[in-house]
């Protein structure tokens, strides 16, 4: 049957679900120990970046490695964190709706700026300094905000609903399917420069 071929999409399709269930439950168990959470983002991000057929001992390997590189990204994704949810506290108290709307920009912003370190640092192979890092990831998360805020919006209306009806499906994609998703419009944004 042509369905179930090597080549098929529905083939392809349950290869890249497994992997996102495989790396989502990796990222879920090496981030437990919460000072290991940015190493833990860091080898999902390079398991979508360099796929190889392997998963558990390419993650477990990158994770390791990545563990001292990616604490400083992981103090400030910490302290991004404290200011968006105090700022998102302050728009809610407010009750303008033009307020609100800003500060779901500016969050979604600084959701993909956190998100951009991983995918700029893992792109580079660690061979930028921290502050190059920082300001080639902020450069590009302006360039490129527009295109990814649409898989930001998806995955904070996936988490709204199947947070309390179906936890288990929150659990198992939460991270991995929308950065999988993410990382692919990127990719498709570095194809359209070129």
């Amino acid at each position: 049957c042509v369905m179930f071929a090597l080549e098929s999409r529905f083939y392809r399709l349950c290869e890249i679900v497994f992997r996102m269930l495989v790396l989502n439950l990796l990222f879920l168990v090496v981030s437990f120990p919460i000072v290991t959470f940015p190493a833990a983002m860091r080898a999902v991000v390079d398991a979508y970046e360099h796929p190889e057929a392997k998963l558990l001992s390419p993650f477990l390997k990158n994770s390791k490695s990545a563990l001292l590189k990616t604490l400083p990204l992981g103090v400030f994704n910490l302290f991004s964190l404290l200011c968006g949810l105090s700022l998102w506290r302050f728009a809610a108290l407010t009750n303008s709706l033009f307020f609100s709307f800003l500060t779901i920009i500016f969050l979604t912003f600084l959701l993909s700026y956190n998100i951009n370190l991983y995918v700029m640092q893992s792109k580079m192979q660690d061979r930028q300094n921290l502050f190059d890092l920082f300001r080639s990831s902020f450069f590009f998360t302006m360039m490129h905000y527009h295109k990814g805020i649409g898989i930001l919006v998806l995955a904070a209306i996936g988490y709204f609903f199947t947070w309390h009806s179906a936890p288990s499906i929150f659990y198992l994609f939460c991270l991995s399917g929308p950065l999988y998703f993410y990382q692919k419009v990127l990719h498709l944004n570095r194809v359209d420069q070129s």
